[in-house]
């Protein structure tokens, strides 16, 4: 409980919110934009994360290609999904997407030999036989460069976590003016008209197929950036951390902020990561009668019911504009 009162927690939970923003910016454009209800997100989260870490421990890539060829194979895991299945009607390309992250997922905690599999990262074959596998030697001297910037105003507060979080909502930032320009484009107005009718693009000439296809690709970039910075954030990888759950946290942040629009994002983005950092501290009753998983998924639950209290009151999120809603 002493944690809760400590600022270093809640740096670590607002760093961990804006990786969140970043991953649910790419949900945005996938859905707030074209419509696509792609509920395995996280799979290309997963593939930028483990490239980077791969490329660097096994074959001794520098961090920062290492880092752009995951981001590179994110867009073309999700080239891969939409061109295979992006013709499917939007219930059934959802379910294929979770099936999607899955495979993924799988083929990574079964390949000991390439990905470490069920010990994750740790067990990556390293390029020169006895050293530690790890893929942050060049990263950590940058983060600690920032650390020591940071000291100048904040003293011994300043830490790694502050580091992490000043950098990663700076690209967060960042990424929300590029997508609020493109959101403005008639790229974007286009793929808006065909979340209700797919014949009003095709009226203009359109192709509606490319279109999307280019907003899943975009939305698995951003998603794949989101991978990067989860990597660096742990130093660990795990298939674990790739539960489909996660995308899913990504969708709350999503429905929180309204999605049409990116400018409240940014704030969902900390509700949640608060509230779902704030909740790990129930450990009075009645919740103490409860062991630790069991309060785990109390958890889940507890923001589950928040979530619906919201929608009840603001179904459109926090920025959001009813007339704006798209039903599906």
């Amino acid at each position: 409980m002493i944690a809760f009162i400590q600022p270093g927690f809640w740096v670590f939970v607002l760093a961990m919110a804006g990786i969140y923003g970043i991953f649910s910016l790419g949900l945005q454009v996938q859905y707030g934009v074209g419509g696509i209800l792609n509920f395995g997100h996280v799979g290309t989260m997963a593939l930028s994360s483990y490239t980077m870490a791969i490329l660097v421990i096994s074959y001794g890539v520098n961090f920062w290609i290492a880092s752009l060829c995951g981001v590179a194979v994110a867009a073309l895991g999700g080239a891969f999904l939409g061109l295979t299945t992006l013709r499917l009607s939007g219930d059934y390309f959802s379910i294929v997407s979770i099936a999607f992250s899955e495979i993924v997922r799988y083929v990574i905690f079964n390949s000991d030999g390439f990905t470490g599999g069920s010990q994750g990262s740790l067990n990556i074959p390293a390029k020169v036989e006895g050293d530690y596998p790890t893929y942050t030697n060049t990263w950590e001297p940058f983060i600690g460069w920032v650390k020591d910037r940071l000291a100048v105003i904040f003293g011994d507060n300043a830490d790694r976590d502050m580091a992490m979080a000043l950098i990663v909502w700076i690209t967060l930032g960042i990424l929300l003016i590029i997508v609020g320009r493109i959101e403005r484009m008639p790229w974007a107005r286009v793929l808006r008209a065909t979340r209700e009718d797919d014949d009003v693009p095709a009226a203009l000439g359109k192709n509606v197929f490319q279109f999307r296809l280019q907003a899943v690709i975009l939305g698995s970039v951003i998603g794949g950036i989101a991978g990067i910075y989860w990597a660096l954030q742990f130093s660990l990888l795990s298939p674990d951390d790739f539960l489909t759950i996660v995308t899913f946290y990504g969708w709350m942040i999503l429905i929180l902020s309204g999605a049409p629009k990116v400018k409240g994002l940014p704030i969902a983005a900390i509700f949640f990561g608060f509230l779902y950092g704030g909740t790990r501290f129930f450990t009075f009753w009645p919740f103490s009668i409860l062991d630790s998983s069991q309060r785990a998924y109390i958890r889940i639950m507890i923001i589950g019911l928040v979530l619906i209290f919201l929608m009840l009151k603001r179904p459109q999120g926090l920025f959001g504009k009813r007339e704006e809603m798209v039903l599906e």
